[in-house]
């Protein structure tokens, strides 16, 4: 099942994050012609986009771990229509359920699952959340007096922000939420149509026929197209958002980054950080090739320092103090109130279909 590939700021980007996978070996990119080869004394992991920092923080540490930085939906559309063999690295880390996705997206094209050795429990977790520059999310208030949502946000997607009660100045409402081809881009999405489907006071959970609902669909394209028109931006609108906040008027994030990012932010007295409702987490999973397990792979990486890095880069790990700006908001529910496999794969199809 293809899926859409987020375009990227720079040609160089895209050459590194999408065409090929990124290799950080500590020695090299002499080291890519061992990734998943078995050999004792290497460590092959795939990671994704969001775990970049983290995963090469590991590798830096310890030169006999090499890092592949690959979209979940990147490695998902490979290993989905694989006639034959398993994963091919040691060890995957993902944000979000991708192996559920895998797995469904095998039995929906006939074919047998894919041979894994298993996912590890949850390891960290980060909420979704929305950042905008603090006028422009007054206005937003007085728009939305329950609560800024993207339910409330889309409408007003394209519009200008005199609709909303802003300055004629501010131009329209740009909306900036990244493609669901990362974990990350992925459970923003799915948090945004839970706001749309789902009552504040019921579990974040929506079904695949809800995105067929005519005026949730007409929502959905709306607030996809109004995203995409950055162009380049679009596939990091948090990060561009950063450096030219007048590109997005609101932004859709995971906490790991926002929070650190906006507690660091010489001017975060003018940023919002916003926890909307219901709300929705981005979980961190470790899956292995069959014949391993994943707890025998997080002792090989070190489960302390793995926990340690995580929280370093802005993720809640229980037995971790959290990062500056980390830790606000309701507290997390006890699921990452994220849909069925088959339900986010189709939000996937949707997002390429509304471009």
């Amino acid at each position: 099942m293809k899926r859409f590939l987020a375009v990227v700021a720079a040609v160089g980007m895209v050459a590194a994050a999408l065409l090929v996978r990124t290799l950080i070996d500590g020695g090299g990119p002499s080291g890519a012609n061992n990734a998943g080869d078995g050999s004792s004394d290497t460590t092959t992991i795939i990671c994704g986009p969001d775990l970049r920092r983290f995963c090469e923080a590991l590798a830096e540490e310890d030169s006999s771990v090499r890092v592949m930085i690959e979209e979940e939906a990147t490695t998902t559309d490979r290993l989905a229509t694989a006639e034959a063999g398993g994963l091919d690295a040691d060890a995957w880390f993902t944000v979000g359920p991708a192996a559920a996705v895998l797995a469904d997206d095998r039995s929906s094209a006939g074919l047998p699952p894919l041979e894994l050795g298993g996912t590890s429990p949850v390891l960290a977790r980060s909420p979704a959340v929305l950042v905008a520059a603090s006028d422009r999310a007054e206005a937003l208030s007085g728009a939305c007096p329950s609560g800024i949502t993207w339910s409330c946000i889309g409408p007003y997607a394209g519009r200008p922000w005199t609709d909303v009660g802003g300055q004629a100045t501010w131009g329209q409402v740009r909306p900036g939420l990244a493609s669901p081809a990362t974990g990350g881009g992925l459970t923003v999405w799915s948090q945004a149509v839970s706001s749309e489907t789902v009552a504040v006071d019921l579990p974040a959970l929506w079904a695949r026929n809800d995105l067929d609902d005519p005026s949730v669909s007409a929502w959905f394209d709306n607030l996809a197209a109004q995203s995409r028109r950055a162009g380049p931006a679009a596939s990091d609108p948090f990060s561009r958002f950063l450096v030219a906040p007048a590109t997005f008027g609101v932004v859709g994030a995971l906490e790991a980054a926002a929070g650190p990012a906006l507690q660091r932010a010489a001017g975060r007295s003018a940023l919002s950080l916003i926890y909307p409702e219901p709300l929705v987490t981005a979980d961190v999973t470790l899956t292995v090739p069959n014949g391993s397990d994943p707890a025998d792979v997080i002792d090989r990486l070190g489960g302390d320092r793995i926990d340690e890095l995580l929280a370093a880069e802005g993720w809640r790990v229980p037995s971790q103090p959290t990062a500056p700006g980390v830790g606000g908001g309701p507290p997390l529910p006890e699921s990452s109130g994220l849909p069925a496999p088959g339900a986010l794969s189709y939000l996937q199809q949707r997002w390429e279909a509304a471009g």
